[in-house]
C-alpha cells in the first residue's frame, strides 16, 4: 500500500462517499465521477485548483495517472493499492467587496463564442441575448439560459464558463443569485458533468483559484495583470470565456447603475471606477 498526503483540497465534506469511477484524464487534472452525477477532481499542482477535489505533488500525481477508482470516507481517497490523505482542507470562496472594472482592451484572445476579448462588449455576438435575459432576473425573472449552457468548445463548454464569471462578479456584489441558474437537475441536462460541477460550486460561492485570484486582485486593485495572465491561460478558451463573463457582468452591473436600478440596497453597485 503506498500511501500519499495530499498539498490541499475543497469541498470534500460536500461530496459522497463511496466509490468514484475515473471519468476523463488530462495532463493537469484527473477527474472521477460518482454515480449521483457529481465531480471529483485530483489537480497536478502549479496550475491551480477547482473548488471539489485534492491538489498533488507532480510525483503522485503521475503515480495516480493509472488509478481507474478509487473510494471515499470522509477526506481520505483509496483504491488500487494507494491512500491518499488529505490534511489541509481549503474553502475556495469569493468574499463580498468592491470591485475594479476589469480591463480587456490589451486581451487579444480569443473567446469561446464571442470572437476577441479586446472588442466592445456591444458589439459581440449575444451581447444583446445575454443583457435581455439579466434584465429578465433583475426583474425577479427566472432568465432562460438553456441556448447558453451546454454552448461552444471545450469539457466546460465556453457558454457555462462564461455564466461561471458572471456569477463571480454578482456573487461579489452581493446579488441575490438563486434564480440565476437552473436547477441543479435541470442543469444536468444541458451540459457536461464537468461543467455541472463548476457551475454547482459557484451557485454557492466558490471558484476556482485562478478566477478567485482575478476577482481579489480587482477587490484589492493588486497584481491584476498577473492573476488575468493566469486565468486566461486555462484551458482552450475556458479561461478566456470565463473573464469574458466577468467583463459582461460588470458591464450590466453599471448599466443598472446608471439608469437608477441599483444592484443591491443603497446605491453603492459593488464597482468603483479607479484603479
Amino acid at each position: 500500500m503506498n500511501t500519499f498526503n495530499a498539498l490541499a483540497c475543497t469541498g470534500l465534506n460536500r461530496l459522497p462517499d463511496g466509490e468514484w469511477t475515473l471519468h476523463s484524464r488530462f495532463s493537469q487534472a484527473i477527474n472521477f465521477i460518482h454515480a449521483s452525477g457529481e465531480l471529483l477532481t485530483l489537480y497536478r499542482y502549479g496550475k491551480g485548483m477547482g473548488p471539489t477535489g485534492v491538489l498533488l505533488g507532480r510525483a503522485p500525481f503521475s503515480y495516480l495517472a493509472t488509478v481507474a477508482q478509487l473510494y471515499k470516507s470522509g477526506s481520505q481517497l483509496s483504491g488500487q493499492g494507494i491512500t491518499l490523505r488529505a490534511r489541509r482542507q481549503l474553502r475556495l470562496q469569493l468574499n463580498p467587496a468592491d470591485s475594479a472594472p476589469v480591463g480587456l482592451s490589451r486581451c487579444r484572445q480569443q473567446s469561446g463564442l464571442c470572437g476577441a476579448l479586446n472588442q466592445p462588449l456591444n458589439s459581440m455576438p449575444f451581447y444583446s441575448e445575454i443583457m435581455e435575459a439579466l434584465a429578465c432576473w433583475h426583474h425577479g425573472g427566472e432568465p432562460d439560459w438553456r441556448w447558453l449552457i451546454g454552448r461552444g468548445p471545450g469539457l466546460t463548454p465556453s457558454g457555462d464558463d462564461m455564466l461561471t464569471g458572471m456569477l463571480a462578479v454578482f456573487i461579489a456584489a452581493e446579488k441575490p443569485i438563486h434564480l440565476f441558474l437552473p436547477s441543479i437537475d435541470q442543469l444536468a441536462l444541458l451540459t457536461t458533468s464537468v461543467s455541472c460541477s463548476y457551475l454547482n460550486s459557484a451557485r454557492l460561492g466558490e471558484f476556482s483559484t485562478p478566477v478567485l485570484g482575478v476577482m481579489r486582485s480587482l477587490q484589492t486593485g493588486r497584481h491584476t495583470d498577473r492573476a488575468l495572465g493566469r486565468l486566461l491561460a486555462v484551458g482552450h478558451t475556458s479561461g478566456t470565456d470565463t473573464v469574458l463573463g466577468i467583463a459582461l457582468a460588470q458591464h450590466w452591473l453599471q448599466m443598472a447603475d446608471s439608469r437608477g436600478m441599483h444592484a443591491r440596497s443603497g446605491n453603492n453597485t459593488y464597482l468603483y471606477l479607479g484603479g
